[in-house]
């Protein structure tokens, strides 16, 4: 499993259009404090079968740190109640237990290949 960081936005943008097209919205508040998300990547080694054909290709998941919290206020965006995605900009152990626990863990029972199932599993931080 490795974590890595992404600006969610760019500071200069160039869209190109069709004329009847709208451009896209920018969802930070300034472009100075773009925010960051971090992302929680799950990978194994890929299995071939003896001849050559990939059946199984490593790929878990790809899981971002974010909470889901209503809205506390309306405003002209949206109104109050509406879900939000909120990075959590703090990951400490209890957060990185819970998507263990939670997102990997599953993601890993649900993909892995039929014929490893018995063998022992092994997570590998890259020492985060």
């Amino acid at each position: 499993i490795d974590e890595k960081w992404f600006n969610i936005t760019k500071k200069t943008l160039r869209y190109y259009t069709a004329p009847d097209e709208q451009q896209p919205i920018r969802t930070c508040k300034n472009k100075n404090y773009i925010p960051r998300i971090m992302f929680l990547t799950a990978l194994a080694r890929p299995r071939f079968d003896s001849s050559g054909n990939c059946t199984f290709d490593g790929r878990i998941g790809c899981f971002p740190y974010v909470t889901y919290v209503a809205a506390k206020r309306s405003s002209r965006n949206r109104l109050a109640g509406t879900i939000e995605m909120k990075p959590i900009l703090s990951i400490d152990k209890s957060v990185m237990r819970d998507f263990m626990i939670g997102k990997v863990l599953p993601a890993i029972h649900a993909k892995w290949p039929r014929e490893d199932i018995g063998k022992i599993i092994y997570i590998q931080q890259d020492n985060a």
